[in-house]
């Protein structure tokens, strides 16, 4: 009876310890997103284009290119956030429209990195992980079907 009472003990504290780092990790991605938003469309492009620099290890060439497409990219995602209208006051039509210019956005975007880069370099950045959709799917269902559990 003590070892069983010593077990749910050690499980309770466990989880109340688990529970406290999830919040802390949640919280610091918040403050993360806030700074980020903080940031100049020229400064989020200096920095997404370093980073891709020490990834894929690019040359100034390269590096002056994709500096270039990277800020029309983050003015056009700037601009698009101070012009966010609420989804519920859009129509059909107008959602369709947005869900287009996104679309071509990407597809743009991705030719504009397939031009930039090497075939080598080009497949690392597929590869990378820099398409997001598919894992940030997953993370929703993931939070979704906790939020049923409770």
């Amino acid at each position: 009876m003590k070892n069983l009472l010593i077990l749910m003990l050690a499980m309770i504290s466990f989880a109340s310890h688990a529970q406290q780092d999830k919040n802390e990790r949640d919280h610091n991605k918040k403050e993360m997103r806030q700074n980020s938003n903080k940031l100049s469309p020229e400064q989020m492009a200096e920095l997404s284009s370093k980073k891709m620099t020490l990834y894929l290890d690019l040359n100034e060439v390269q590096q002056k290119k994709l500096y270039a497409v990277a800020l029309g990219h983050t003015k056009l995602r700037h601009a698009r956030f101070q012009n966010k209208k609420d989804k519920t006051e859009l129509n059909d039509e107008e959602h369709f429209k947005l869900k287009m210019a996104r679309l071509d956005n990407q597809i743009a975007f991705r030719k504009e990195m397939k031009s930039i880069l090497t075939d080598k370099q080009y497949r690392i950045w597929q590869e990378s992980g820099h398409f997001r959709k598919n894992k940030n799917q997953r993370e929703q269902k993931r939070r979704n079907a906790c939020s049923e559990k409770r």
